[in-house]
């Protein structure tokens, strides 16, 4: 919902490129230190004009949280306000990914949360209202799992073609959203089964699409300890898997297979080959690195079916390369503990991993960056990949960024830390009452300020 109730200062198109959203005009300076902004007239929901102030608050507030989104803004050190459409934003330290997170800080009127900032920040106030800019309004404060917005018509992007109100129901059944579907009680789903998805595709009125997204499954080894800090036992782990059977069985052909570290829809990405099954080239491996007769143990969250299938699946290849697999159900929480040491980081972690927008060195610097800890999956140190990514860090230049990235592919798939499985894909339907239904560029679901009525 944030997404219609509130604008960002800067969004991504459908290429990957950072693109103006209430920031009218902006730039990352050379060395990647700051960001200056112009900001473009637009009011808030109660008729306030928006400033530089209110972006100074945002973030400052955001900081001061320390919660959700505050992690891809480390390094903020504060904004300087030029004047009412002029500011500069200030970095402790180079960052050329800062520019990109701020597509997903939403923009608050400061003069409604010093009203009602309370003891909180004003994050109980939040919860029941909002102080956006965005192209709707939020309506009720959610009852019975449903919320109404309406359109706000003095929005700076008015567009009369945007639906005038919108309706959320939240229905985690997918079997129940289907039916709501064929009914015409619901226009727009995106949490349809593959089953179902293929159920409703046929019915009038109905379209059904499936699109990769910005989320990858992986296994991820512990390269720190044990006998997965051997190469010879990840890489065999690696040739081992079923790749298209998981693809096709478990996940219902919905995605593509992998070729690195990176979800198939990023941009700067090495030209490699996609992973394949190969048991005879996985047995001769361990033979040849005399790791025969080798026990291993994979944790997964059972929760998710689909990685109950897959964990079960790679038991079953490394059974026919001489291998016991055992696995052990964890829950999150208790996954995210794990990760704060080495030696406390699972053997193998059967997880998914999502980038919050589609810069490459979202996924790479937090999962792979040696000095990440509690994102980094792996104890991955590497450093090189850490010149890499830092000296990508460092420089405003999208070309130079974008060698600098391949270049970390290349050394991160070569070093086997992870079995990379599949790109995920997300299905959507919706009637033919509304067009413009895809998939969000920035974060997950759909793009709801993209709807359009058809």
């Amino acid at each position: 919902m944030a997404q219609a109730l509130y604008d960002t200062l800067v969004t991504y198109d459908a290429d990957n490129n950072v693109v103006p959203q209430l920031a009218q005009e902006f730039a990352l300076s050379p060395d990647a230190s700051s960001v200056s902004i112009t900001l473009r007239d637009a009011t808030f929901h109660d008729g306030t004009a928006l400033t530089a102030a209110d972006v100074k608050y945002t973030l400052d507030r955001t900081v001061a949280l320390g919660q959700g989104i505050a992690g891809q803004i480390v390094g903020y050190s504060g904004t300087t306000i030029v004047d009412d459409k002029n500011l500069r934003i200030d970095l402790s330290e180079p960052n050329s990914l800062f520019l990109g997170a701020l597509s997903k800080i939403y923009i608050l009127n400061s003069t409604v949360m010093a009203r009602n900032e309370g003891t909180d920040n004003g994050q109980a106030y939040l919860a029941g209202h909002d102080a956006g800019s965005g192209p709707y309004v939020l309506g009720n404060g959610g009852i019975a799992d449903t919320f109404a917005l309406t359109r706000f018509d003095d929005y700076w992007g008015m567009d009369d073609s945007r639906p005038s109100s919108l309706v959320y129901r939240r229905i985690d059944e997918s079997a129940t959203q289907s039916a709501e579907l064929r009914a015409g009680n619901i226009d727009v789903s995106f949490g349809l089964s593959s089953i179902d998805a293929k159920a409703v595709a046929g019915a009038d009125g109905i379209t059904v699409e499936n699109r990769p997204v910005n989320l990858q499954a992986n296994i991820f080894f512990n390269v720190v300890n044990g006998p997965t800090a051997n190469k010879a036992v990840r890489q065999a782990v690696q040739l081992a898997y079923d790749y298209s059977g998981g693809l096709e069985t478990i996940r219902g052909g919905d995605g593509t297979i992998a070729n690195g570290p990176l979800p198939s829809e990023f941009s700067c990405r090495p030209d490699a080959p996609a992973f394949s099954q190969n048991l005879e080239a996985a047995r001769s491996m361990l033979d040849e690195a005399g790791m025969s007769n080798l026990t291993l143990t994979m944790k997964f969250q059972p929760v998710f079916k689909e990685q109950e299938r897959e964990a079960t699946l790679l038991q079953s290849n490394l059974a026919q390369i001489g291998v016991t697999l055992n696995l052990e159900p964890i829950a999150y929480p208790d996954y995210l503990a794990s990760l704060k040491s080495a030696d406390t980081i699972p053997q193998m972690m059967l997880a998914t991993d999502f980038a919050q927008y589609p810069d490459p060195g979202v996924m790479l610097v937090k999962t792979y960056q040696s000095d990440q800890v509690g994102t980094n999956k792996s104890g991955y140190s590497n450093p090189e990949v850490d010149r890499i990514l830092k000296s990508a860090s460092a420089t405003s230049d999208p070309g130079a960024r974008c060698d600098l990235y391949i270049q970390a592919q290349q050394d991160i798939r070569a070093d086997a830390v992870a079995v990379n499985m599949y790109t995920l894909s997300q299905t959507t339907a919706h009637t033919d009452r509304v067009r413009g239904v895809e998939p969000a560029i920035v974060g997950s679901g759909i793009w709801v300020p993209a709807i359009r009525m058809a």
